[in-house]
C-alpha cells in the first residue's frame, strides 16, 4: 500500500484498532461461532479438542496387549528390552494459528473497506476469542513481495505481533503484479510450519483456489481444526445492476460495460462457480465456514453467527 494510503479508515490497518475489538467481545465464545459456522455451511460439527496429536508426552508403561503399536516406545523397549507403550495426555494449551491471505485481490473493495483491511479485523475478532481460551497464538501473513511467520507464543504477545505485521504488510508498496495470487503459497508454508493438533483460521477471499489447494487442505484437515473465513466484496457475491463501470487494474484504467442483456452472465457464472466450490470444500473437509462481508461491519457480523 502506497504510503499516502495511510491512516485511511478501511484502508490502513491499525494495530490500535485490532486491539480495540478486545473490548467489544465480552460474553462471545470462539466455540459458539465454530458451532454456527459448521452449521451454515453444512459441515458437521465432530471436533474435540484432542483432535490430532494435540497431546503431550506424560509417562510410559508396559505394552498391553490390544495398545496401538503406533504409540510404541521404542527408545525405552531397546534400553530394557520390555516392549513399552507412551502415555499422552491432552495439551492444556492449544496452538492457533491465524493465517491471513493478503494477495493481490484481497487490496479491493467497492465500498466501506478494503477486504484485506476486514481480513485483519477477522483475524483480530478470532485471535482475541482464541486469546480467551488461553490457547497459544501465532500466525502467517502472505502478501504480494511480503510473507512472516509469527511462531505460537503466549497468548498476547503472540496475537500483538501478528497485529504489527498486519499493519506493516498494508503499508507495502504493492508490485505492478499485484494482482499475482498467494493462497497456495500460504498454504505451502502452513503445511510447513503448522503442528498437528493445532486450530488453523484460515482467512482469504479464496480467489485463486485449484487442485493443488484442495491438495494441501486434505493433508491440513487430517490432522488440525480448520476454520475458514471467506473474505468478500458484495461484488463477488451479488447480481450486478446494468451499466457500465470504470476498472482500475495494474494502474490502468479499463471499462467494464453490463449495458446490454446477458452481457453479465459470465460475471454470475464465476460468482456461483466460486461460491460452489468453496462450500463444496468446506463439506469435504468438515471445515466451518463463516462468511465476512467487507461493506459491512466486522463485528457486527460476528455477533450475528452467535444467534444460532
Amino acid at each position: 500500500m502506497a504510503a499516502n494510503a495511510d491512516k485511511l479508515p478501511g484502508i490502513s490497518i491499525e494495530v490500535e484498532e485490532l486491539v480495540r475489538i478486545r473490548g467489544h467481545l465480552s460474553g462471545m465464545s470462539l466455540s459458539n461461532i465454530r458451532r454456527r459456522a459448521s452449521y451454515r455451511s453444512g459441515a458437521r460439527d465432530t471436533r474435540t479438542r484432542g483432535r490430532g496429536r494435540g497431546m503431550e508426552y506424560e509417562e510410559s508403561r508396559a505394552y498391553v496387549p490390544g495398545d496401538d503399536v503406533r504409540t510404541m516406545d521404542w527408545r525405552v523397549m531397546a534400553r530394557t528390552g520390555e516392549a513399552h507403550t507412551k502415555i499422552f495426555a491432552e495439551e492444556k494449551e492449544r496452538r492457533s494459528l491465524l493465517a491471513v491471505d493478503l494477495s493481490g485481490s484481497m487490496y479491493f473493495g467497492s465500498r466501506y473497506a478494503f477486504k484485506s483491511w476486514a481480513a485483519a479485523q477477522t483475524a483480530a475478532h478470532v485471535g482475541w476469542l482464541a486469546s480467551f481460551a488461553g490457547d497459544r497464538i501465532g500466525g502467517l501473513i502472505a502478501a504480494p513481495g511480503f510473507h512472516i511467520e509469527v511462531r505460537p507464543g503466549k497468548t498476547r504477545s503472540g496475537l500483538l505481533s501478528v497485529f504489527h505485521h498486519l499493519a506493516a504488510a498494508s503499508r507495502i508498496d504493492l508490485p505492478l503484479e499485484h494482482g499475482a495470487n498467494r493462497l497456495n503459497f500460504l498454504l505451502r508454508e502452513l503445511q510447513r510450519v503448522v503442528k498437528p493438533g493445532s486450530i488453523i483460521a484460515l482467512i482469504t477471499d479464496f480467489i485463486g483456489l485449484d487442485d493443488e489447494s484442495l491438495e494441501i487442505l486434505s493433508a491440513l484437515a487430517k490432522h488440525n481444526d480448520i476454520n475458514a473465513f471467506w473474505i468478500h466484496d458484495d461484488t463477488e457475491t451479488e447480481a450486478w445492476p446494468r451499466g457500465y463501470y470504470p476498472i482500475l487494474i495494474n494502474r490502468q484504467r479499463l471499462g467494464l460495460d453490463l449495458t446490454g442483456p446477458g452481457q453479465g452472465d459470465l460475471l454470475l457464472q464465476w460468482q456461483l462457480h466460486h461460491r460452489s466450490r468453496i462450500e463444496a470444500l468446506a463439506t469435504r473437509f468438515n471445515m466451518p465456514l463463516m462468511q465476512v462481508s467487507c461493506n459491512r461491519d466486522v463485528t457486527r457480523q460476528f455477533l450475528q453467527n452467535l444467534k444460532l
